[in-house]
């Protein structure tokens, strides 16, 4: 957890502090894009809500499906800026605290220790991997990163890739886990995407502006298409994190990214995506607050209540919409009150 000086603190600096790369808006934006997305995933209120909004059961890709690659590429897009990422022990400090994090709400969630580490599970052993894969020369990490992809697609082809029986099956029984969409045969897919990341990262913080946003459009448009024109061999499969999902979700990602670049950090038009910023500035605080309070706890009383009345009064569909924004309004009060105190929670 850190505090942001406030401006008593700034005005008693006895030295001028060394010129400051610009913070990028629109990375904390895309971010808070992500969680809203998650979010409205998680909490819906009742099956009544759009399909898109709804994991596809195997191959194929609603929005859904796209949330966490998305919020793993912004896990890679900071990781250039930040010297930690430059740190083995501060690097595999965050890995364990994620992990732990991840146990203990998944734990509080399913009231279950051995229910696993989650999404924040996932998300260290994502980041754990990519830094092993950084700490390549940099001309042999993009071959590395696309070996990786090969090996993927390569296992999806010879070793199956049906929902009851996979590769990924296979590997998560050989390491004693149960197969999910968190478990770690989908870590290596998704070190990719966080390696796509990085990629962003340094084109952003090479040169910011329209080299950057040439960049990341043409990356994005390359892998969209490089992944679509795979997914008819190698389908899209979020469960399995194959190599066409993360070429497809990394390209949409990229292009949301170069978005939101131009508008918020080219353009300056940052005030209409504020409250996405707040939620994206405290991820940790957002998705936590989820998990234990709207899905653990308050999801076998309070909602069922609620969308057994709204649906009465209002209807099936207006509920199904109703407690997910419900839940982003209270989440985004409780991180807004952080960011007003300058405390901003980061793993």
């Amino acid at each position: 957890m850190t505090r942001r000086p406030g401006p008593r603190g700034a005005a008693a600096a006895s030295a001028p502090p060394a010129p400051a790369r610009p913070r990028l808006r629109s990375v904390d934006v895309l971010r808070g894009l992500a969680v809203v997305g998650m979010l409205l995933v998680d909490n819906r209120g009742n099956g009544a809500i759009p399909d898109q909004l709804e994991h596809v059961p195997w191959n194929g890709l609603h929005v859904a499906d796209v949330v966490f690659p998305v919020f793993l590429l912004v896990v890679g897009v900071s990781m250039p800026f930040s010297r930690r990422a430059d740190r083995p022990r501060a690097a595999l400090r965050r890995t364990v605290l994620l992990a732990l994090l991840g146990w203990l709400v998944v734990t509080a969630k399913y009231r279950s220790p051995t229910a696993g580490a989650g999404v924040l599970g996932h998300v260290a052993g994502a980041y754990l991997l990519c830094w092993l894969l950084l700490r390549l020369p940099r001309r042999a990490q993009v071959p590395t990163a696309a070996v990786v992809l090969v090996l993927l697609g390569v296992a999806t082809v010879v070793g199956g890739a049906g929902p009851d029986r996979s590769w990924g099956h296979a590997l998560d029984a050989a390491l004693g886990v149960r197969f999910s969409a968190e478990a770690p045969h989908g870590f290596p897919g998704s070190a990719v995407t966080v390696f796509l990341g990085v990629l962003a990262g340094r084109a952003l913080r090479s040169g910011p502006g329209r080299a950057a946003l040439g960049r990341l459009t043409a990356g994005g448009a390359a892998l969209l298409a490089t992944g679509l024109a795979l997914a008819p061999l190698v389908p899209l499969n979020k469960r399995l994190w194959s190599p066409s999902f993360v070429l497809v979700t990394g390209g949409i990602a990229l292009l949301a990214l170069a978005l939101l670049h131009l508008v918020v950090d080219e353009r300056g038009r940052a005030r209409p995506f504020r409250p996405f910023e707040v939620l994206g500035t405290e991820a940790i605080v957002a998705f936590v607050l989820s998990e234990v309070v709207f899905r653990a706890v308050l999801s076998h009383t309070v909602q069922p209540a609620v969308d057994g009345w709204v649906t009465s009064v209002a209807g099936a569909a207006v509920s199904a919409w109703l407690y997910p924004l419900l839940s982003i309004g209270v989440i985004w009060a409780v991180c807004a009150a952080l960011l007003r105190r300058g405390v901003v929670v980061r793993v």
